[in-house]
């Protein structure tokens, strides 16, 4: 594998970790500057929104455990896209459970030789 794939894939491990522990600097470290984050039919732009639209989320949530499967990578240049998918197991601050599978369209940028997103669509394909 070549390193900017494997650098790709360290950036997608790296926001499911951040996910899980809620280390908020280092999810927001996984976004480029000038990002947009598509979820649940809003479009969110530009880092200080992200982070305040994810924190707002989180709050809703006791605990959160996220794991990803990657789909695909395809490189060009300075951008890649790549597929996601993910399951998430989900308790909310009222105690109720449930399991939610999903799927990112991804979109990196490069910039000063660190790979970030600078897309995720995510959308959801069941809930349980």
């Amino acid at each position: 594998m070549d390193t900017e794939k494997l650098a790709i894939l360290e950036r997608i491990g790296a926001y499911g970790d951040a996910v899980n522990r809620r280390d908020k600097a280092s999810w927001i470290a996984c976004w480029d500057e000038d990002a947009v984050w598509s979820i649940r039919d809003h479009e969110i732009r530009g880092t200080a929104d992200i982070l305040s639209a994810w924190e707002t989320a989180m709050d809703g949530y006791a605990a959160v455990h996220f794991f990803s499967h990657i789909g695909r990578i395809d490189m060009s240049g300075d951008t890649a896209s790549a597929q996601v998918y993910t399951i998430e197991y989900l308790t909310t601050t009222a105690g109720e459970s449930r399991t939610q599978l999903g799927e990112y369209d991804d979109t990196f940028r490069q910039r000063d030789g660190i790979w970030r997103f600078s897309h995720r669509a995510f959308r959801v394909r069941e809930t349980r």
